[in-house]
């Protein structure tokens, strides 16, 4: 049954996921026309019978929509969900003014066992229909295939990458496959300067150029430098190389525990002085009871401390010495130690009952000391001027020297050149070319004792200690080779 004349007329639309009724003629309109001419243009699916009946039972000219066709829904191809992040900037335009731009990029870096990423299967979609009937299959989804190169584990199940080590994840397609690794080093190219932002990694770092006026790099793997370092704030957790100059900067390997090597090892020769006091004060108390009843425990450290302990209070001036300006950011386990001590000092130790309370105090802290310690870590650079550096392992100065610096370490300090101007500490002895200088520049060396200090030249006015004895070279020495002799005094070989 074609359409009758103009007055009702099926219209479905090209797609084929509509069809209308128009009526110009509401007295043609009846039920038997109205699905005849369905039937006819087989217009089966989407009907809306509530449409159908309004028209039939109250026809009117107008437009009817009258089916609707059931479009496919789209299936999803499989993904892989990434959980870290590229080199981003972080600021935006908004934020232009007040951003520090040292600080605009991260460099991403995991630690071992980090969940990497997650794939996500392709997810099927459902067939459509249009109003003929006519079946709609949705697009062909597309599966990944998800893998783990070097560096990195996959599950079991194949739907997580995780890292294996330390270091920089990195991502790579090839055509289906998603292969996510993760490198041990991280290279920069260039310099670490305002372009680049800060530079901080978990993990080995080679920057091929230079680090530059105000940055800072923290590293938590080795650092290899290619180039120079000048005016900035360098932090590594492992190994430190510098191929060329260190000039103006501060650099700290081997994490916090660089500049408290020395406030260890003090501490614990005044661990063995107090435990000892505390034994002698404890046999001195008891047998003095027996004909001074009156006789109280403060009384008899004051008189130790007076007669046979006096080194006590240079040992504890020493400590506070090391700590220095250091001291508000110290630990708390050492911020309590000096209090404690201060109670075995002067009249203060009047006041005493027993040493238990002291020692205890000076063995949390070693204990936390202890906690801190690691590998040693080394620190080689070329030369060094005006700077400080402190490491839990040594110092090697291969080239002209260290000029006007403050180097501290928990190993041995090793300098070809010269080391000119400033201080220097190694708790496992010093070896320099020349120490001092001609002009009788300020210049300080010194280790622990049982340590040696040597140079093929030391100038006049240089300062040697080691331990606590200090002594001032009065005269220019060569093949210097200074120790502690069995008197306690420092001599020269």
């Amino acid at each position: 049954m074609s359409d009758v004349g103009n007055g009702v007329i099926l219209i479905i639309t090209d797609d084929k996921m509509k069809a209308f009724f128009t009526v110009r003629e509401p007295q043609l309109v009846n039920e038997k026309l109205i699905y005849d001419m369905l039937q006819e243009k087989e217009v089966k699916h989407g009907l809306d019978k509530r449409v159908l009946e309004h028209l039939i039972n109250n026809p009117a000219e107008g437009t009817y929509l009258i089916a609707n066709g059931t479009p496919p829904r789209e299936g999803r191809d499989g993904y892989v969900q990434y959980l870290f992040t590229s080199q981003t900037p972080r600021a935006n335009k908004q934020d232009e003014q007040n951003v520090d731009f040292r600080e605009v990029f991260d460099v991403p870096s995991v630690n071992a066992g980090t969940v990497l990423a997650v794939y996500h299967p392709a997810e099927k979609g459902e067939n459509g229909q249009t109003v003929t009937g006519q079946v709609i299959t949705p697009r062909k989804v597309m599966e990944l295939r998800l893998q783990a190169g070097k560096g990195a584990v996959l599950s079991k199940d194949g739907m997580t990458v995780s890292s294996a080590i330390n270091g920089r994840p990195r991502v790579q397609k090839r055509g289906g496959n998603i292969i996510v690794s993760v490198d041990a080093v991280y290279q920069h190219e260039g310099d670490v300067d305002i372009k680049s932002g800060n530079l901080r990694f978990n993990g080995d770092v080679i920057v091929t150029g230079n680090v530059m006026e105000n940055m800072i790099v923290d590293v938590q793997g080795n650092l290899q430098v290619l180039g120079f370092i000048s005016r900035a704030e360098v932090k590594v957790q492992k190994n430190l190389q510098v191929m060329k100059v260190i000039t103006a900067s501060r650099i700290q390997v081997g994490g916090k525990t660089a500049s408290l090597g020395a406030a260890k090892k003090e501490l614990q020769e005044i661990a063995k002085t107090i435990n000892l006091l505390n034994k002698t004060a404890k046999q001195a108390y008891i047998r003095l009871q027996q004909t001074r009843r009156n006789i109280q425990f403060g009384q008899v450290v004051m008189t130790l401390l007076d007669k046979k302990f006096a080194h006590l209070g240079g040992q504890v001036r020493h400590l506070r010495e090391l700590i220095g300006k250091r001291e508000q950011n110290a630990p708390q386990e050492l911020k309590d130690v000096l209090v404690d001590l201060k109670k075995v000092s002067g009249f203060n130790a009047l006041a005493l009952h027993n040493l238990d309370g002291v020692q205890k105090s000076i063995a949390k802290a070693l204990a936390y000391l202890d906690s801190l310690s690691g590998e040693p870590a080394h620190v080689i650079a070329n030369s060094v001027t005006s700077s400080q550096i402190e490491a839990t392992g040594d110092i090697k100065i291969t080239g002209q020297g260290a000029f006007n610096s403050q180097l501290n370490c928990q190993g041995a300090i090793t300098i070809k050149g010269v080391f000119r101007g400033g201080q220097m500490y190694a708790l496992n002895g010093i070896n320099a070319g020349e120490i001092g200088g001609p002009m009788g520049v300020t210049t300080l060396a010194r280790t622990e004792t049982g340590c040696t200090i040597k140079a093929r030249r030391a100038y006049t006015g240089t300062v040697l200690q080691i331990g606590h004895r200090i002594y001032k070279v009065t005269r220019d020495v060569n093949m210097l080779l200074a120790r502690i002799n069995s008197e306690g005094d420092i001599v020269l070989h």
